[in-house]
């Protein structure tokens, strides 16, 4: 048997769905729970604490997949739909880190660039070096094209 230690945002995620059912709010229960069943899903699967990265990939893969039901949403006009899926959206993002701006990110690149003197052909180099300094603070679908314009 192990001892089970709980971060900070396991422990938040799990206070502020407490909080959401005392409240009566189905909606954000309904996320939260979501959240928290896919964390318990990695401790029992990996008999492992969670750390807080790990629980930023989950949320961030939650995230992801709202995004792209919306845009099915949006695609059929469904209002409901697009309401619950920005609903969603708004309770997770707080509990992401602080957030860059493509020009904050966008910045890093070009200075990662110059001072590695990479080559066009070197864009796997790049990726390895950026993501670290972006991970959970930035939409990895956005990095690739930023550094094929800057290499370009």
């Amino acid at each position: 048997m192990y001892l089970l230690t709980y971060t900070m945002l396991k422990e938040n995620l799990k206070k502020d769905e407490i909080a959401a059912m005392k409240a009566r709010d189905k909606a954000r229960v309904s996320i939260l729970r979501l959240v928290n069943a896919d964390i318990k899903a990695f401790e029992v699967n990996e008999r492992e604490t969670i750390s807080d990265e790990g629980i930023i990939k989950i949320i961030e893969k939650n995230i992801k997949q709202v995004k792209e039901a919306l845009e099915y949403a949006k695609q059929l006009n469904n209002e409901e739909k697009i309401a619950e899926g920005n609903f969603a959206i708004e309770v997770l993002t707080p509990y992401l880190p602080a957030q860059l701006s493509d020009e904050e990110v966008n910045n890093m690149l070009k200075e990662i660039i110059a001072n590695g003197n990479y080559a066009s052909s070197d864009m796997g180099k790049i990726m390895k070096e950026i993501m670290p300094k972006v991970n959970g603070k930035f939409e990895r679908s956005k990095i690739n094209p930023m550094v094929k314009s800057l290499l370009s």
